[in-house]
């Protein structure tokens, strides 16, 4: 990065700062930089403290220093998750405000009990963290924010910890983790950095469009504005396309964004399209850029995504060519897939257990999977979840089953299962074994989200410690359910996928070198000008999100007739 005259006032200035820009614009850098001229001021016990809202942001900050620290401001700098830094801070020091220790429920553990508790859950999960100190993930930011602001002495320890706090994507803060930066404004210097265009969680409890109006009025901090620069795409026009979307203004498409349109119900299926679209774009960009890229496909439904999946995932023949399938990895509902997950691992510990327990364990991940579904508002859970209840009791009794998943279930241990004691191998063993009732084809939809690719996965490595060197995985179930756990707040380090597929939303926070937006005909609208105005510039940013992901090229894949994104004249 070139040190201008904007930047060198950026290092140079003392206070509270709010550094503004768009995607590409170098924030996060100039923030790095910030952050080690300040190291070498600090105690050697000291740190600062990076925070952000994804692990994926983490992952992409984390790799962004080693091009910008040396090593040992990168030991000295933390960055981490929001939920994370809470979730530290909670069970430190939570016994202040309940007097016993705290303890995290996971979010997957949270929907099984909620499905299970008859009443009105928000007084209950609050009563279990204001009466056994037991925090749900949505109650830590506030727990946190409670905790600094009523202890002097807590509010001082964390800053002399981190004299220097920067919060990255400061305009999605919601009231609380808003509560928690004010508390620690007081003794330790905050840079916010900050896009507004790319406000799009407007719709999460506590998330406020004058978030930024709040740091000025309370912080006072020194305002930088970097929106004019662009070190993401230079050149590419790829920004100055996602603002012409975003502002509804003329403007053609640049020579890197292109658009496939397809006519729906007639020719080639639109999935074939998007399949097509990925090895074209793959091929092309291992040409221009001399290695491997990385492509997300973006859609703001996930049907679309689940649809695109199972075209990417086989051999497909279109006319006289052939597309190979491409290996993807489809990031949607990880808590569903996380129960599919359970499910299979039971299955997993089958040729270690007795026929009624094995089948009963199975029967119970089943249902707490129809559990997650019965949080989110899935209609009929709950009779789903009583019929399975009601079938493992009548087969435990030895009375006539009348439930055809736990006659499935029982069949397909009747039938016998072997493994290898190589998890990579025995998982799709297991997983395979999800057939002959609805319920199960649901679950196995799920399940096949939730992949071991290789032998150093985390699943992999924890599976291969629960062999028990002969023919089953002992406590499979409760070692993926820690993997997956652990996973929830930390930043694995791990390379990303070369394909990704994942909502719109979700993408925020990451880069590839190639974007594909998908669009179906009824479904997954981008734009429809029957749309109220508000939720037109709600979609608006949504879409500048989406297309400012992409580092040298974007393609939508569109049914003909759909509105443009820009005017055209």
């Amino acid at each position: 990065m070139e040190i201008d005259p904007v930047r060198q006032e950026i290092l140079d200035a003392s206070g509270h700062l709010l550094i503004v820009g768009g995607p590409g614009c170098g924030k996060t850098t100039i923030a790095l930089l910030k952050a080690q001229a300040r190291l070498a001021a600090l105690e050697p016990e000291q740190r600062v403290l990076f925070l952000s809202f994804s692990r994926a942001a983490v992952h992409q900050i984390t790799d962004r220093m080693s091009g910008v620290l040396d090593r040992a401001s990168r030991q000295r700098l933390e960055v981490r998750t929001f939920h994370a830094f809470f979730l530290d801070v909670v069970r430190s020091h939570g016994r202040l405000l309940t007097g016993r220790p705290s303890s995290f429920i996971t979010p997957d553990r949270e929907r099984q009990i909620q499905a299970d508790f008859d009443g009105d859950w928000m007084s209950e999960r609050r009563r279990l963290a204001t009466e056994e100190g037991r925090y749900v993930f949505d109650l830590l930011a506030e727990t946190t924010a409670t905790l600094l602001e009523r202890s002097a002495a807590l509010r001082a320890l964390y800053s002399s910890i981190y004299p220097l706090v920067i919060v990255d994507e400061f305009q999605d803060t919601n009231t609380d983790q808003w509560r928690v930066i004010k508390a620690v404004s007081g003794a330790s210097t905050v840079i916010c950095l900050a896009d507004p265009d790319q406000r799009i969680f407007d719709h999460l409890d506590g998330v406020e469009e004058q978030r930024l109006d709040d740091a000025v009025a309370h912080l006072a901090p020194t305002p930088f504005d970097l929106s004019k620069d662009n070190h993401r795409s230079p050149g590419g026009g790829l920004l100055d396309y996602a603002n012409a979307v975003l502002n509804n203004t003329l403007h053609a498409e640049p020579a890197n964004v292109h658009t496939w349109t397809y006519t729906p119900g007639y020719g080639v299926p639109w999935q074939t399209h998007v399949h097509h679209g990925v090895i074209a774009m793959r091929d092309y960009l291992t040409t221009q850029l001399a290695h491997t890229p990385t492509i997300a496909v973006l859609a703001s439904v996930n049907s679309l995504l689940g649809q695109v999946s199972e075209a990417l995932a086989t051999d497909t023949i279109t006319g006289n060519t052939t597309l190979p399938a491409v290996d993807h990895a489809l990031q949607w509902d990880p808590e569903l897939t996380a129960a599919a997950g359970y499910v299979v691992a039971s299955i997993m510990e089958w040729p270690g257990l007795p026929r009624v327990e094995a089948v009963t364990r199975t029967m119970q991940a089943l249902a707490d999977f129809y559990r997650v579904k019965l949080t989110s508002g899935t209609a009929g859970a709950r009779d789903k979840i009583k019929t399975m209840e009601n079938g493992v009791s009548a087969f435990t009794s030895g009375k006539t089953v009348r439930s055809k998943t736990v006659k499935a279930v029982t069949a397909a241990y009747d039938a016998g299962i072997s493994y290898l004691g190589q998890p990579v191998a025995d998982w799709p063993s297991a997983r395979d074994r999800l057939h002959g009732s609805n319920e199960l084809e649901e679950v196995l939809k799920h399940a096949r989200l939730l992949r071991l690719l290789n032998a150093t996965d985390a699943l992999a490595w924890g599976l291969s410690d629960s062999w028990d060197g002969d023919s089953a995985y002992k406590d499979a179930a409760a070692t993926v359910r820690a993997v997956l756990a652990a996973e929830t707040l930390t930043a694995a380090q791990q390379s990303p996928e070369t394909v990704s597929l994942m909502s719109m939303h979700r993408s925020k926070g990451k880069e590839f070198d190639g974007v594909i937006i998908v669009e179906g005909r009824y479904t997954g609208t981008l734009l429809d000008p029957s749309w109220s105005p508000e939720r037109l510039r709600a979609q608006r940013r949504l879409l500048r999100v989406a297309i400012t992901r992409a580092r040298t090229m974007v393609l939508f894949v569109r049914p003909q007739g759909s509105q443009q994104l820009t005017r055209t004249r």
